[in-house]
């Protein structure tokens, strides 16, 4: 706004152009500028980046889920997601992707612990802050963690495992990916747990990538070689899924419980398992979707926040799976509300933004149009002031051209005389100028004349043909002004054409002391020409030579 009125104070100022329809002019420019402005946005953009070692299953999405609800309370962030398909390698070319892409922020779910540190470690060294969510590093380069304490959860799992099998019993472990922290946390406190029970034994351990078909592959074996096993504990749901698949075929299903971790709700969740009987119990292990988002804004927007926050657990079974289900039901119920509610807001600042813009144009146009009738109304009296000027020019302007009219008429008359008194003086002259050449035509056929004098006759021959020519052409003047003197070609030896006039100045060019010499290339050249016209080309330009050429000099 201050540049608005600093460019309307200099406008105002100049000079050159009437100040009523200057200021008016730039009051329209500054509404029309005014129109084009929305409300300002003082909120900066962040750009956060998050690196996911996978999205392939149910609870990775239930992650990815939280992240857009959290962040469609942020719509000043730009979010993007790199999925690295559980490839190490890949999310490492991935986060180093982000840091050529330029972010304010990177979330981080590590594939595997110890391959993805480096990177991290490179990206917090450049002050660039790293939120670790779920999977830990081997580093404590980071800024915040957010995620489950997988070391509770396997202890959780480990005393209800012994209030299930009331202190007594074999249970069997299925592992997570070998490598990644929830695998060895999960385990390390679930046998801590176990520890505390001398009559529970953890008879045996499969390892997994995961997922389900893993364990269909390979608890089969396993099994058989322990079918004493009373339990089984899967680090997640869908383990526990495939555990009961593999009881049921075996016919153990009945004997033997399960328990798995995520306790995700929906049709293939952990709760509804639990509810539905196929796993004994599930533990809540929340993906922190919502608690990373927030967090990332605590620390873009240099609010106070902890290092390290571990999301609680709880155990699911049948004592509390319904309530489990009806709050979760009820909370997804609330968020379906939330973002009807957003999007109806949405819409409601489309349409307060659309009328905005348009009562700018509606005021901009009527400033324009006040505007453009000044500007009118300016140019119609103007107009008129040009109008009678103009009337007034035309006056003198006609004044003026009857005047050149009578200088014209005048010069024509004059030109008319001069062209009569020139037609007349050549036809004086072409009689004297015949009676000379009778006589030297005579004399020319003589063969007493001797050959000096013969050559000087000759010379005065052609001399006087040459002004008869030149009278002859001042009788065709009044013909060249009038539009009707043609040109009259006639083929001739252009090299003995130029020689004849060559031999009238040879004599006066050697009086000067001027050597004059002719050197045609060719000793004929035959062409098309007016002799008359070239005659008078040839004639001046050796005029002119000899008249310029010092004495004593070469010509030729």
């Amino acid at each position: 706004m201050a540049d608005l009125i600093t460019s309307w104070r200099a406008f105002s100022r100049g000079s050159g152009q009437p100040t009523l329809l200057r200021r008016a002019v730039v009051l329209w420019w500054l509404c029309c500028c005014l129109a084009g402005c929305g409300p300002a946005t003082p909120t900066p953009t962040y750009r956060i980046g998050f690196s996911q070692c996978t999205n392939g299953d149910a609870w990775r999405q239930a992650m990815l889920a939280g992240m857009k609800k959290e962040l469609s309370f942020y719509p000043e962030v730009s979010f993007e997601i790199k999925d690295a398909k559980y490839n190490s390698a890949l999310q490492e070319q991935q986060i180093k992707e982000f840091l050529q892409e330029g972010i304010d922020l990177l979330i981080v779910s590590a594939n595997e612990t110890e391959p993805v540190t480096p990177i991290v470690e490179e990206v917090y060294n450049r002050g660039i802050p790293v939120v670790i969510l779920d999977r830990r590093t081997t580093s404590k380069l980071y800024t915040a963690y957010v995620g489950g304490n997988n070391i509770e959860v396997g202890q959780t799992a480990g005393n209800y495992v012994a209030s299930l099998l009331k202190q007594q019993g074999q249970v069997l472990e299925i592992l997570g990916a070998p490598g990644t922290s929830p695998a060895v946390d999960r385990h390390r406190g679930f046998t801590q747990a176990l520890a505390a029970y001398p009559q529970l034994q953890l008879v045996a351990q499969v390892n997994s990538n995961w997922e389900r078909p893993s364990v269909l592959d390979r608890l089969p074996t396993v099994l058989r070689q322990h079918p004493e096993v009373d339990l089984i504990f899967a680090h997640n749901d869908r383990l526990a899924l495939g555990a009961y698949q593999v009881c049921k075929q075996l016919g153990l299903d009945r004997r033997i419980k399960i328990v798995g971790v995520d306790g995700l709700p929906g049709m293939h969740g952990g709760i509804q398992l639990v509810q539905d009987g196929i796993i004994n119990a599930t533990l809540l292990y929340s993906p922190g979707g919502e608690e990373a988002i927030r967090m990332a804004m605590k620390i873009l927007r240099k609010e106070p926040y902890e290092k390290e926050n571990s999301l609680s657990t709880m155990v699911i079974d049948s004592t509390n799976v319904l309530t489990m289900r009806l709050q979760t039901e009820k909370l997804t119920s609330q968020q379906q509300d939330i973002q009807r509610q957003q999007q109806l807001l949405r819409q409601q600042r489309d349409t307060y933004a659309s009328q905005q813009i348009v009562l700018y144009v509606l005021a901009a146009a009527l400033l324009g149009a006040a505007v453009l009738g000044l500007i009118a109304f300016r140019a119609f009296r103007a107009n008129r002031r040009i109008n009678q000027q103009l009337g007034q020019q035309n006056e003198e302007i006609r004044s003026q051209r009857n005047q050149i009219q009578e200088f014209a008429e005048r010069a024509r008359v004059e030109t008319e005389a001069k062209l009569r008194f020139f037609t007349n003086f050549s036809h004086e002259l072409r009689t004297p100028l015949t009676l000379i050449l009778g006589p030297v035509e005579e004399m020319l056929t003589s063969t007493d004349l001797p050959a000096p004098h013969r050559q000087d006759v000759g010379l005065i021959r052609r001399n006087a043909q040459r002004l008869l020519q030149l009278v002859n052409q001042l009788m065709d003047f009044r013909k060249i002004d009038v539009g009707k003197m043609p040109v009259r070609a006639t083929e001739g030896n252009l090299v003995a054409f130029v020689r004849e006039i060559m031999d009238v100045f040879e004599k006066p060019a050697r009086q000067r002391g001027i050597v004059l010499r002719f050197l045609p290339a060719e000793p004929v050249i035959r062409l098309w020409f007016d002799v008359n016209i070239l005659d008078k080309v040839f004639f001046n330009l050796l005029s002119n030579a000899l008249k310029f050429t010092p004495t004593g000099a070469r010509l030729q």
